[in-house]
């Protein structure tokens, strides 16, 4: 993906003007979900809305952590749930640097705990840490730290406190490389000026696109189920007869590691766009190959809640070979 230049923010930055902020150069937008209270915080609401209507992309939601048990943790990732609600399923950071924090394979719990949670409730989970607090606190326990959540975001302000505009160059001989994961975002500066942001803002550079599926999308394709029905009935080498029986028995599981760029990802981003449920890009369009990432996976947890009646525990993202959701999708 091309590399993306972008912000974080909170009710710190008071009313932010989004469309001044797109217009001045901002890729994504990172926003501050929740409180110390447990309440949203207090621009969260405006900012979403804010970036929905400007085009900025949501690349997640961050949660200050005070959780020093693995009971605050549970609460508090049910909490940041509770006000996303069941139709918004953005990356949610936990941001694990307060000096309150346990140590140690406590933490490594206490995280484990949290992101059990916010997966379950459909959106993916990783950290946020400053460079230093990570290798004297973090570096030690991340072989405790379950897999999936070894996704970081990680502050070093390389600069100092100066001042940077969003359209300064960033030096990336800088970046910080001691994360024993997927590195997916760099705070770079806390001190970023930009247009459409009143005082100071913290810049960041992001290097995997988590491909919200809660922005509004580039283009929504009339698409229809038929449509996709019928252009996959080669795909699954069947006749123009074929019951839908028949099509179920020929599907394959498709997720975000297995048959991830099978052909018939197109198809399925095109019918998920046109429900408004997939805003990514539509790659064959672009010459590419499919894939089926974070953004197709919060798509098809949509379609499962609102479209197959799933109950919570099978909103997987995942369409299973012969599974509900095909079934679904084929009228089977």
């Amino acid at each position: 993906m091309e590399l993306l230049k972008g912000v974080d923010v909170s009710a710190f930055q008071n009313k932010v003007d989004w469309k001044r902020v797109q217009t001045a150069g901002v890729a994504f937008a990172v926003l501050k979900v929740i409180r110390k209270d447990l309440k949203p915080d207090k621009e969260f609401e405006n900012n979403w809305q804010g970036c929905l209507e400007s085009g900025v992309p949501i690349q997640g939601v961050y949660n200050y952590s005070y959780a020093t048990t693995v009971q605050k943790a549970i609460g508090d990732a049910q909490a940041v749930l509770h006000i996303l609600g069941s139709e918004r399923h953005p990356m949610v950071w936990l941001d694990w640097e307060d000096p309150s924090l346990p140590k140690g394979r406590q933490a490594a719990d206490i995280i484990n705990a949290y992101g059990d949670v916010i997966t379950a409730g459909g959106c993916d989970m990783g950290l946020y840490f400053g460079m230093a607090y990570y290798d004297a606190n973090l570096r030690d326990i991340m072989e405790l730290v379950r897999p999936q959540y070894r996704k970081g975001w990680t502050a070093r302000y390389y600069n100092g406190y100066r001042e940077m505009d969003i359209n300064d160059s960033v030096n990336e001989k800088k970046r910080p490389d001691n994360f024993a994961g997927a590195l997916y975002g760099w705070q770079y500066t806390s001190r970023g000026r930009i247009d459409g942001i009143t005082g100071f803002v913290d810049l960041d550079l992001w290097y995997v696109d988590t491909e919200t599926a809660d922005a509004e999308p580039e283009i929504r394709a009339a698409y229809s189920l038929s449509d996709f029905i019928r252009e996959s009935r080669d795909i699954w080498g069947v006749t123009d007869t074929a019951s839908a029986a028949e099509i179920l028995r020929k599907t394959v599981t498709v997720n975000t590691t297995k048959n991830k760029s099978h052909e018939i990802v197109t198809l399925l981003e095109r019918y998920m766009q046109s429900l408004g449920y997939y805003t990514g890009h539509i790659e064959a369009d672009r010459g590419g190959t499919p894939v089926f990432g974070n953004g197709m996976k919060k798509a098809v947890i949509l379609y499962q809640t609102h479209a197959v009646g799933a109950h919570k525990r099978h909103r997987d993202g995942e369409l299973t070979a012969g599974g509900a959701t095909w079934a679904k999708l084929y009228g089977a």
